[in-house]
């Protein structure tokens, strides 16, 4: 961290002798880097509560995406960031990471859970829909793994054509 990223963020006016040759340097410095600390951490905070927040905004207005009729499989819609990261963690790929949450949020794609019905919770495979291609991105399960037949013609027969009529109905 740069000296003058914490004394342009902490305000300190370094035309005053006390704070360019303070009596005791280290413990000041020590202050210092504390106050800039917590003030960048508390930064964060309010930053990752404002994504949290628009992702579920996001999430709630495309809700109606979400399948579950005739099928052994359902699609659900990420909620949140850490759905997202729970998700890539349990499946071992990269949805919780690479800024899906920000194209999410942007509403450049969305992030579907194909799950089967008998096991709603348990992560099955991974879906990224482009909202302005109307078209699924990426379709992967465990470890980048290609789902099976079954599962792709789920998401490309049954649940794609669903989610583009239902956008359709969004937009009108």
């Amino acid at each position: 961290m740069k000296c003058s990223a914490t004394k342009s963020h902490l305000g300190l006016d370094m035309s005053l002798p006390k704070n360019r040759f303070p009596h005791d340097f280290k413990y000041w410095h020590d202050m210092r880097i504390d106050q800039y600390a917590t003030a960048r951490a508390e930064a964060d905070r309010k930053k990752k509560q404002e994504l949290y927040e628009k992702f579920a905004v996001i999430a709630e207005k495309y809700l109606p995406l979400e399948h579950a009729k005739r099928s052994a499989f359902i699609c659900i819609i990420a909620r949140s960031p850490a759905d997202l990261i729970h998700e890539g963690e349990v499946l071992d790929h990269c949805v919780g990471r690479m800024n899906y949450d920000q194209r999410f949020v942007r509403e450049e794609s969305l992030i579907f859970f194909v799950r089967t019905k008998k096991q709603p919770d348990t992560p099955f495979v991974t879906l990224e829909y482009s909202l302005r291609n109307h078209k699924i991105l990426q379709c992967y399960g465990a470890h980048d793994h290609k789902p099976s037949e079954d599962v792709l013609h789920y998401v490309n027969k049954i649940w794609l054509p669903y989610a583009n009529r239902t956008i359709k109905k969004l937009a009108a």
